[in-house]
């Protein structure tokens, strides 16, 4: 609507699930969202595990983040005050101005990772990827959330094959049963709210008010 009050409200809910997403990410490995998700990767590079060991093994890091979350609001506020205006014109910048530049930085930083040219076709690859998902409406972060924890996933999972070789071995135990079951059932949930939500926009576009 462009009332102040109403910008103010939704951005500072915005912004309040950051430490929310920060602390799962730590304690237990699981990003909270895309930024967390990208956090969790750079992480992982260095040789830091995050999780329940996290804080008592990399005791360092993990204050030093939470240090820098705390000064980064304070910084935030300060920044945000003398360069606001700054940072309005950054949006009127062209689309053809700004993405030849944000490309070049990508592929310049996709090949200082190791020095290879794999880096680069790869991010080339997931860039063509993740632009033809958002034409075609998918959401990144289930994508982003995916790759980040692809390797964990698959490491734990040949350690419980290893630990027992039984298929059932999932569901009969009952953290991981529980799991699957409401992994299940956010799936089917979210397919059910999309079908719903185009049979009432159908119907009222046919039977208009």
């Amino acid at each position: 609507t462009g009332i102040s009050d109403g910008i103010i409200a939704s951005e500072a809910s915005n912004n309040a699930n950051i430490g929310g997403s920060l602390i799962t990410m730590m304690a237990f490995g699981i990003p909270g969202d895309a930024v967390t998700a990208v956090m969790l990767g750079a992480l992982i590079i260095h040789g830091i595990q995050p999780g329940p060991l996290f804080v008592t093994s990399n005791i360092k890091v993990a204050y030093g983040m939470l240090a820098a979350y705390f000064i980064a609001h304070f910084l935030t506020v300060v920044i945000e005050a003398i360069c606001l205006r700054l940072f309005i014109k950054v949006i009127t910048v062209p689309l053809n101005t700004l993405v030849p530049a944000v490309l070049v930085f990508c592929v310049v930083g996709s090949y200082a990772l190791n020095n290879i040219m794999e880096n680069v076709y790869t991010f080339l690859i997931f860039g063509l990827l993740g632009y033809f998902m958002v034409k075609s409406g998918f959401p990144l972060a289930p994508m982003v959330l995916g790759v980040i924890l692809g390797d964990q996933i698959e490491v734990n999972l040949i350690r419980a094959i290893m630990t027992d070789a039984n298929p059932w071995l999932f569901l009969t135990r009952p953290i991981s049963g529980t799991l699957l079951v409401l992994a299940a059932l956010s799936f089917f949930l979210a397919i059910y709210q999309e079908r719903r939500y185009l049979r009432t926009a159908k119907n009222a576009a046919e039977f208009p008010a």
